[in-house]
C-alpha cells in the first residue's frame, strides 16, 4: 500500500474525480472540473500535480492520463486492456475505432474467453495512432448501429457475424465460436446483416447464410441467400489447402474450421 498526498488547494477537484470515477482523464476536463469546484490553478499545473502524487497516471496517449482512484492505495493503473482505446476516444470523441473482431464477441457475452491480445477496428483509410499499436487492429467500416459497452463503442452482432464471413482469416478465434454461435444468431438482426454485406461478393453471403443456418436460422439464411449476388463457388471458411473440411451443398461452402455447434 502506497499513501498517496492530497495537493493542498486541490481536494475539491479530487472529490469530484472520486465521484465521477472517470477512468480517463484529459487536461481539458479535468479544466473544466477544476473550474467547476473553484480551482483556479492552470490546468498544466494541475496535472503536475496529481501526476507527482500518483492520481493520474501516464499513457501512451498524449495529453490523457489514467485516473487512480483512492481506492486503488496507490498509483496502480487498472489493467484495463482497452485503457489506450479509452484514452484515444477521450482525445478524439469521434475517432472511428471500435471493440472489434473476438473482442466484440467477449464483450456482446457470446464468447465465454477474453482474447489474448485485444482488437479493434479502424476503416481502411484511416492511420491509428501509435497508442493503438498493442492492439490488433482490423480494416473493417462498420454500416450496423453498433453498441456502447462499458463505455466503448463495440460492434453489432451483425457486424460481428458479417466481419467474420467476409474476412474469415481476420477472425481469431473459430475453434470457439460454435459455443455461442446459436445464440448469435437468435439475437441478430437479419436486415442489419444485409445491411453489412451490400455490395461484398456472393463469397461473403453464403457464408454468413452458412453461419446463419449453423445457427439454427433456417428462415434467416435463406432471405441472406435470396438477397445475395450471383456468383460460382465452393466458397471455403478456413483453410483451403492441407486441412479436412466438410461441404454444405445448400450453402455451397466448405468449412475446414471444425466448427462444432452447441446444443443447447
Amino acid at each position: 500500500m502506497t499513501a498517496r498526498t492530497v495537493p493542498k488547494g486541490l481536494a475539491p477537484l479530487l472529490e469530484l474525480l472520486e465521484l465521477e470515477q472517470p477512468r480517463v482523464v484529459t487536461g481539458a476536463q479535468l479544466a473544466e472540473w477544476a473550474s467547476r469546484v473553484g480551482v483556479r490553478w492552470p490546468a498544466a499545473v494541475v496535472v503536475r500535480q496529481l501526476r507527482e502524487r500518483g492520481w493520474l497516471l501516464d499513457l501512451q496517449t498524449r495529453g490523457v492520463w489514467e485516473f487512480a482512484p483512492a481506492a486503488r492505495a496507490g498509483a496502480f493503473g487498472s489493467g484495463d486492456p482497452f485503457i489506450e482505446l479509452r484514452a484515444s476516444l477521450a482525445r478524439d470523441p469521434d475517432a472511428p475505432y471500435a471493440v472489434a473482431a473476438e473482442s466484440a464477441a467477449y464483450m456482446l457475452g457470446l464468447a465465454s474467453r477474453r482474447s489474448a491480445r485485444e482488437a479493434v477496428s479502424a476503416p481502411p483509410s484511416s492511420r491509428p495512432p501509435k497508442a493503438l499499436a498493442g492492439f490488433r487492429v482490423v480494416r473493417w467500416s462498420a454500416r450496423a448501429k453498433g453498441e456502447r459497452l462499458e463505455g466503448l463503442p463495440v460492434w453489432s452482432t451483425a457486424t460481428l457475424l458479417a466481419f467474420m464471413a467476409t474476412r474469415p482469416g481476420g477472425y481469431g478465434d473459430w475453434p470457439n465460436v460454435g459455443e455461442w454461435l446459436r445464440d448469435a444468431a437468435a439475437r441478430v438482426e437479419v436486415d442489419d446483416v444485409l445491411t453489412e454485406l451490400e455490395g461484398r461478393p456472393r463469397s461473403a453471403w453464403a457464408r454468413a447464410a452458412y453461419l446463419l443456418g449453423r445457427g439454427q436460422r433456417p428462415e434467416s439464411a435463406q432471405r441472406v441467400l435470396s438477397a445475395a449476388p450471383a456468383g460460382d463457388g465452393p466458397y471455403y471458411l478456413g483453410e483451403r489447402r492441407g486441412a479436412p473440411g466438410r461441404f454444405w451443398a445448400e450453402f455451397d461452402v466448405v468449412d475446414s474450421t471444425g466448427l462444432e455447434v452447441a446444443v443447447s
